[in-house]
């Protein structure tokens, strides 16, 4: 049994459960993804992340499905920390500011970690801050889907976590790519629609210490 499907039959209801880490330099974005994806809000403010454990459930054709979203930090200054998150993870996403390509060249050296030590494993990178224009963005979005879903064998969305610009197709790819098909944006709004409308720390579990080519 794999630890990213737990499953139960004989009429019981059936549950998959994956750990997912997201990774990349500090400011491209990684935080509010999550919270777009869980939450559907946006900060504007920058606030530095160490490590932050939040938890989506969700039912999808009686299938309960389980997302532990792990968000890290954007600096070096815990390598042991990003081990860890590699070791104990099922699938990455790696994201990368549009803006910045220094930030590609971080998931680069993450997707390296990555394979050293997990071999195969889903991953989808992520060009964020799609809503920026063309003539600012300093990575070229043909060559960096190119190099990720040709070179790498990796999913790739162009996302933007400011207008919730395909948001939930990144971990509707990611899930595609751990072989669970099923449409994930239903189960994604129901469970919107469910959420109270004050703080979503009900809805985290806080720890300090959702291949094709998908371009809007």
């Amino acid at each position: 049994m794999s630890r990213q499907r737990i499953c139960s039959e004989g009429g019981a209801e059936k549950e998959v459960h994956y750990r997912i880490a997201v990774l990349g330099a500090a400011e491209v974005g990684k935080s509010s993804i999550i919270s777009q994806f869980l939450y559907d809000r946006f900060n504007s403010e920058y606030n530095e992340t160490v490590e932050e454990l939040y938890r989506g459930q969700y039912n999808i054709d009686g299938i309960r499905l389980t997302l532990d979203i792990l968000d890290t930090a954007g600096h070096h200054e815990f390598p042991a920390m990003r081990k860890l998150a590699i070791s104990s993870s099922d699938a990455f996403i790696l994201v990368y500011s549009m803006t910045d390509s220094n930030s590609f060249d971080e998931v680069k050296k993450l997707r390296e970690d990555i394979i050293a030590q997990r071999e195969k494993v889903p991953i989808v990178i992520v060009g964020n801050k799609s809503d920026i224009s063309s003539n600012v963005s300093s990575v070229d979005k043909e060559t960096a889907a190119s190099i990720a879903c040709v070179d790498w064998e990796s999913g790739f969305v162009q996302a933007s976590a400011k207008d919730n610009t395909n948001i939930v197709g990144i971990f509707q790819e990611l899930l595609r790519l751990s072989d669970f098909p099923q449409p994930l944006s239903p189960a994604v709004r129901r469970r919107r629609m469910s959420m109270p409308t004050t703080s979503s720390s009900s809805n985290s579990i806080h720890k300090h210490s959702r291949n094709s080519c998908v371009i809007s």
